[in-house]
């Protein structure tokens, strides 16, 4: 087997880009030297078509050989937010990927492949699977490992720089295969939604979250005291149930649902879940004792060492993973750590502030998904609501209760509103609504069918949406992200939860849409600007920027600007509204 030429001049490497000019795509994959873009390097590019690749020798050459790749041309990568990360950390913005033009073999089988069985679906969306699967390749990962902790490319054998033009060969076959399936299906234009925000996601986990360590290690031990007192309420609330240990607290296992809801039977307390909602609806002190208690318990738990612990040891921030598609709706998901479930109202929040000079800018969209519901059933209460910018919760009690209602007046009644509203934008039954305002559920799915006889339009829409959406196979997105019901079917699924399902779908869908959008433009925008703006955080529908304070004006108004375009994209007749505040910590009005 001949060794494998590596490129080292930006010469040679123009020359070659010539020769594959007339490609509708390249393929582009990094070995590196570790997965850490702050320890670790590109080794090696490899970049071509199915027929011809070169490798080029990272180190050798500088920014503008990435920005003659990349320049004005689709480069196709798998899991490309990692490859982008790794090229933004080695090369820096003068490499000009924000504005890169991006498909990702990885995300788009995701889409094609989004609630239906498959082999592919059951091995992962690894480019050995995929290769397997749309080009007949063997690909041996485990030659992957021999790059891991070298520092020179000379220390790579010719089978190993062999395995390196498989690896770009196989990602190019690949999606070469997907296209096809991507139109006939109709997700070309959602498939390039992901792509344009990949460059976004690579940004958000190698900039980090800047966070104060010796805040959080306080907050946590306020945390643990509060946890400590209502273990000991919870002591003093069954001290007539449960036996007591040497030193005087109680036996019962607090943490078992099933000890939880026999002791509150032994109490009279009724109660068929230990939801915080259904123990809340009861009034009695036990039972709210012990939804304080596992409110703190889970508090400690998820927030606890472990959670900061993962502060990155040179930066000293917090560099999540984030999977662009992490739920079936096309909603993002993120871990290690999980900076998306830590609630608005956190005092932890408090906690990720800027670094010194800068500032930190939150926006996010104003009941984007009521919006959505609006543009999608064309109801004309809630789109007049949101045209003249009037209180969409207040207008729809003042209807369903027949008197004025205001934040100020009657809130009671305003939050039974919201409560419907969102919960029939989530897919929610009188059920979930009876638990969430704690009244019986006989009352809850009266006012559902108030709502829906003072708002048919909305009725009728989420009934048609479900029922086209299992009729035909599949719910869809404004953007045309599908998913598909008929594996789900077969898997044995409940009719009740797929009908939630497909009316929730579009909805929460297109709000990820939307959102991507805005992640695309928003680095686009920041880099066309000059400004040294960087994403750190996203919790679906909320952006968090980090700037300098000299660019906060500035650096706010784009924020508005490019998530306002972005709505405008999928929404043709609702304004899109974001609500932007500036602070030196992450605060959300």
């Amino acid at each position: 087997m001949s060794e494998p030429e590596v490129l080292r001049e930006l010469g040679p490497l123009e020359a070659f880009l010539a020769s594959v000019s007339d490609a509708p795509f390249l393929a582009l994959d990094t070995e590196t030297s570790g997965l850490d873009p702050h320890k670790d390097r590109v080794l090696l590019l490899q970049v071509g078509t199915a027929t011809r690749q070169v490798l080029v020798d990272a180190a050798a050459v500088g920014p503008e050989a990435i920005r003659a790749i990349f320049d004005d041309r689709l480069i196709v990568m798998h899991n490309a937010s990692f490859d982008l990360k790794m090229l933004m950390a080695t090369y820096g913005d003068a490499a000009g990927l924000r504005s890169a033009r991006v498909g990702d073999s990885q995300t788009c089988e995701q889409l094609l492949r989004n609630g239906r069985r498959s082999d592919v679906v059951m091995q992962g969306y690894s480019l050995k699977a995929l290769a397997e699967r749309y080009a007949g390749m063997e690909l041996d990962k485990s030659i992957r490992q021999g790059f891991y902790g070298i520092q020179s490319l000379s220390e790579l054998s010719s089978t190993e720089l062999h395995y390196a033009l498989r690896d770009v060969e196989a990602t190019w076959k690949v999606f070469a295969s997907q296209l096809p399936e991507l139109e006939r299906d109709g997700l070309t234009r959602v498939a390039g939604i992901e792509g344009a925000a990949a460059p976004a996601f690579a940004e958000l986990e190698l900039t980090g979250f800047p966070v104060d360590v010796d805040a959080w290690g306080s907050r946590l031990a306020e945390a643990r005291g509060r946890s400590e007192s209502t273990r000991r309420a919870l002591d003093w609330e069954f001290r007539e149930v449960a036996d007591r240990d040497l030193f005087g607290g109680s036996t019962l296992n607090f943490d078992s649902d099933e000890e939880v809801l026999e002791a509150l039977g032994r109490l009279g307390i009724r109660v068929q879940s230990t939801r915080r909602d259904a123990l809340m609806a009861t009034g009695h002190p036990a039972a709210a004792a012990v939804a304080a208690h596992r409110e703190q318990q889970k508090i400690v738990s998820t927030y606890g060492e472990s959670f900061i612990a993962l502060a990155h040891e040179v930066t000293g921030r917090l560099h999540p993973r984030f999977k662009a598609i992490g739920a079936q709706t096309g909603r993002s998901a993120c871990s290690e750590p999980n900076l998306q479930n830590i609630p608005s109202d956190s005092s932890f929040r408090s906690c990720f502030r800027a670094a010194e000079g800068r500032v930190l800018v939150t926006a996010d969209y104003a009941g984007a998904e009521l919006r959505i519901l609006a543009e999608m059933s064309e109801d004309p209460v809630f789109s007049r609501a949101f045209m003249d910018g009037l209180d969409l919760h207040a207008a729809v009690a003042s209807r369903l209760f027949g008197r004025r209602v205001d934040k100020e007046s009657e809130p009671e009644l305003r939050a039974r509103a919201k409560a419907i509203n969102f919960g029939l934008a989530y897919g929610m039954g009188a059920g979930g609504l009876a638990a969430q305002l704690g009244i019986p559920e006989r009352e809850a799915e009266q006012l559902m069918q108030a709502h829906f006889r003072a708002f048919p339009r909305i009725r009728a829409f989420l009934e048609d949406a479900a029922r086209q959406a299992l009729r035909r196979g599949f719910g869809e997105t404004m953007a045309g992200r599908k998913l598909w019901f008929t594996d789900m079917r077969r898997d044995g699924r409940d009719e009740g939860t797929l009908t939630r399902i497909a009316k929730n779908m579009p909805i929460q869908g297109t709000n990820a849409d939307i959102t991507k959008i805005a992640l695309a433009r928003l680095v686009r925008a920041f880099a066309r600007e000059g400004l040294k703006a960087r994403l750190v955080n996203m919790v679906h529908d909320e952006i968090v920027v980090e700037l300098p304070e000299a660019e906060g004006e500035a650096g706010a108004e784009i924020l508005r600007k490019e998530m306002i375009a972005a709505g405008a994209a999928l929404l043709r007749k609702t304004p899109v509204e974001v609500d932007v505040m500036t602070s030196p910590s992450w605060t959300k009005g």
